[in-house]
């Protein structure tokens, strides 16, 4: 086989494979040239999940007549100029592969102006200019990306449904408009609007203009200034917790990326806080020196290399820490008189004091926070006399509560063995047998509401819920849309009350994940863990009794819903061999 030169056609689809991987891909590279053309407002709107429309606007510098070819020259750009530049990036783009890759599979239109020169029109298709002409046009950029792939169909033909592509695009513009709350961002799909933020500098209001109020009632400030490091931006009590990463947004320089290391970060700093299970909602930006990292790592600069990773982690890890330790975030009634902020919406009232620098004072290392210290003394809380209580119950062996340790073990003696009971996973496996049971027999699966309840949900949430209306009612809750971003509860599940917000949430994180294979059963899963007695709770002789006396009488006792063990038994050989008797 001879070695040939490919043609320049299929060098840039090749190329454009790289960078442009589905319409999300376009939408990025676009709004990021908008944002290093210095806009304040950006508008995207898509049809078809982006395949067959894509536009985004923006009032920034803009281009002229005589710029334009350039632009769509591969490897033209105003961003860097010499090899040294790509160790000290500030602009979100500087390869100038973007345009002409997008350019390359898709027919495109471009309206463009300086506010000092006349305006410009461009049509391209395949990578080709069709026209180039002086065209009235406002100030700024509109450009208008059309058929996406229609000349490649081998890479159209891979992509997901539109509600699926246009879910990826509203996630990536959450993103930026969350990384850039100075900039006002719009996005509507198919002509309906999700989403517009103020562009006020200010990312509570971001995040509400998003999420809404019920969301950002539960998220407190972390803040941190130092001589070359900063952390600023939004964490969630421990109230407020999610099953995935999705909701943990990381900004270095105002670049969105994904880090394995800051994920370490915010498990250590919220360990001992949430279950293994379950994620915080963190949206952090994080200003380095541009020297200190390299964001030259991906195709789609989504990922970047830290020179010291150990500072970074320690910051993060410290700041997040700091900030949980110090803040009031008792948990507060959703629905009860809670006190409002200036805006209108829910807070807690964080008493915020500066971070202190002996926060830092961690090691950067696998283990959990504090490992290397002694362990703490135990805990037993011995048996507490109770009239009717004896101390043995007769049925599945006889046995005696001894107490709880650590608030978080029930100690019992049976059969000439210590066991211990988790009172967490087992609490958890005798409600999700009850609410197995429940469902079986039709009982109580929905209940009308005396007073309707007005809930507050993002744009995207409220179109999930429109067009999965019968997978609600299935779960027992009537929901009427009455805004673009309410909704009003008629009927809940008896066991669903007081939650209701995040079951909601939790019921639409559960609808996108395709690969659960029975969305009911990790609805009671997970409601079974929220409704059970948690790790650190103290509990009465009588509720240790309750709690013991069902978990035997329970089908699969022996572990959680989620598979965790509730009891571990030692015996009495196990405990004389390790006290060498």
């Amino acid at each position: 086989m001879s070695i040939k030169a490919l043609d320049e056609n299929l060098i840039n689809k090749i190329a454009a494979g790289e960078v442009i991987e589905r319409p999300a891909s376009v939408v990025k590279e676009l709004i990021e040239n908008s944002i290093d053309a210095g806009a304040t407002a950006i508008t995207v709107k898509i049809s078809q999940g982006g395949t067959d429309m894509i536009e985004v606007e923006d009032n920034g510098q803009g281009l002229d007549r005589e710029e334009i070819p350039l632009a769509f020259q591969r490897h033209a750009t105003s961003k860097i100029e010499c090899a040294e530049d790509l160790f000290n990036i500030s602009t979100m783009g500087f390869r100038g592969e973007a345009l002409p890759s997008i350019a390359s599979v898709s027919r495109i239109e471009l309206y463009s102006k300086k506010k000092t020169g006349a305006g410009a029109f461009a049509r391209l298709e395949g990578g080709k200019f069709l026209k180039l002409e002086n065209a009235a046009s406002p100030d700024g950029t509109r450009i208008m990306v059309k058929d996406l792939f229609f000349n490649t169909p081998a890479r159209r033909n891979f992509l997901k449904s539109p509600v699926s592509e246009s879910g990826h695009v509203y996630e990536l513009l959450c993103k930026y408009a969350l990384a850039r709350p100075d900039i006002s961002f719009s996005f509507s799909n198919d002509k309906k609007s999700f989403f517009k933020t103020p562009g006020n500098s200010s990312l509570e209001d971001v995040v509400t203009s998003i999420y809404g109020r019920d969301f950002t009632r539960y998220m407190i400030e972390a803040r941190y200034r130092g001589e070359e490091y900063s952390v600023q931006g939004l964490i969630s009590t421990p109230e407020l917790r999610r099953l995935n990463r999705k909701n943990q947004i990381f900004f270095i320089n105002h670049r969105p990326v994904r880090s394995v290391l800051l994920f370490k970060a915010i498990d250590q700093a919220y360990r001992g806080r949430l279950l293994s299970r379950e994620q915080p909602v963190v949206i952090l930006s994080i200003t380095v020196p541009a020297a200190s990292i390299d964001v030259n790592v991906h195709p789609q600069k989504n990922e970047v290399r830290f020179k010291d990773e150990k500072t970074v982690f320690r910051t993060v890890y410290a700041v997040v820490k700091d900030c949980l330790e110090q803040v009031d975030y008792r948990p507060l009634n959703q629905y009860s008189s809670p006190d409002r902020n200036s805006s209108g919406g829910y807070r807690p009232k964080p008493e915020i004091r500066e971070w202190q620098e002996s926060a830092m004072e961690f090691k950067y290392s696998d283990d959990a926070p504090g490992s290397g210290s002694e362990p703490p003394p135990l805990e037993i809380k011995p048996p507490v006399s109770a009239e009717g209580y004896s101390g043995y119950r007769p049925g599945a062996g006889e046995y005696k509560i001894i107490g709880q340790c650590l608030n978080a073990y029930i100690l019992l003696e049976k059969d000439g063995s210590l066991y211990l009971v988790d009172q967490h996973a087992a609490h958890e496996r005798i409600l999700y047998n009850r609410l197995q049971e429940a469902y079986a027999a039709g009982k109580e699966v929905a209940q009308m509401l005396a007073v309707p309840l007005p809930i507050e949900l993002s744009g995207r949430q409220i179109s999930m819920i429109e067009q999965n209306k019968e997978y609600f009612m299935q779960m027992g809750l009537t929901l009427d849309v009455i805004a673009p971003d309410a909704v009003l509860l008629r009927s809940a599940p008896p066991w669903m009350i007081g939650q209701e917000l995040e079951i909601i949430n939790e019921l639409l994180e559960l609808r996108q994940d395709s690969s659960l294979p029975d969305l009911k059963d990790e609805l009671m899963k997970s409601m079974a863990c929220k409704k059970a007695v948690k790790a650190g709770d103290g509990l009465f002789m009588q509720e240790m009794e309750t709690i013991i006396k069902d978990l035997f009488s329970t089908e699969a006792y022996k572990n959680c819903p989620h598979g965790r063990p509730t009891i571990i038994r030692m015996s009495r050989a196990e405990l004389d061999r390790l006290f060498k008797r």
